[in-house]
């Protein structure tokens, strides 16, 4: 009867601990075991380099540099030569076509904001609405939802951690692992991406990571 009565004090606990946690709560945590606050507002570009693995026998080196407000470029390899894969400068969007092997332009391009709508995300417009919790992988996760008019993406936070675990959007899923810290902010060093139709699944594993970096502007010029 006591070992009874003492699992049902654990789950009341445990229950209490869950029911305290707001998603403002969960969120702040996370922006601060991250690096703070204050760092990810002055976090200003990024230079990634690192491996696109498609599938069991196919993988390629890629680049990838991102910019204040929304400018981003990616480069991959592809036996030996260096291909602009896609490209947005704040007016101009484009990307490789495989099919006639140049760059076109993509006028229906949405840009996607720098910051992670995370950041300041009452500012943007967005509610967030605490769900419950649920596994993902091996981790245990508070599970939140980002809400702005039809736009709804669902974060999955680690309990212990509070590191961002998984991320889903209409479109598609990102899974989140091997975190490590550059320049005073965490960021995960392998994403797998799934899209919903399945067309476009792969696994991005980060080697270096450079935070801030200038970037020159002819990266932006096409």
């Amino acid at each position: 009867m006591k070992k009874i009565n003492l699992i049902l004090l654990m789950i009341f606990n445990f229950a209490i601990i869950i029911k305290a946690q707001t998603a403002e709560e969960v969120i702040a945590k996370h922006l601060e075991i991250t690096g703070g606050l204050t760092k990810w507002r002055g976090f200003n570009s990024v230079v990634l380099k690192g491996e696109m693995v498609l599938g069991v026998n196919e993988s390629y080196n890629v680049e990838i540099y991102q910019q204040r407000p929304n400018w981003n470029k990616t480069y991959m390899y592809v036996q030996g030569k260096k291909i602009t894969l896609n490209a947005y400068n704040g007016k101009k969007a484009i990307q490789y076509d495989f099919q006639s092997n140049k760059l076109v332009n993509k006028p229906d391009y949405v840009p996607e904001s720098f910051d992670s709508d995370l950041i300041n995300f009452s500012d943007k417009g967005f509610q967030a609405v605490f769900i419950g919790t649920e596994k993902i992988e091996q981790s245990n996760c508070y599970k939140i939802k980002l809400i702005k008019n039809t736009n709804i993406t669902t974060y999955y936070f680690d309990m212990k951690s509070y590191q961002l675990i998984r991320e889903e959007s209409v479109s598609e899923s990102k899974t989140f692992s091997d975190f490590r810290k550059a320049s005073g902010l965490y960021f995960p060093y392998r994403i797998e991406v799934k899209s919903t139709n399945g067309e476009s699944d792969f696994v991005l594993i980060i080697k270096t990571i450079n935070v801030n970096q200038a970037i020159p502007g002819k990266e932006f010029t096409f």
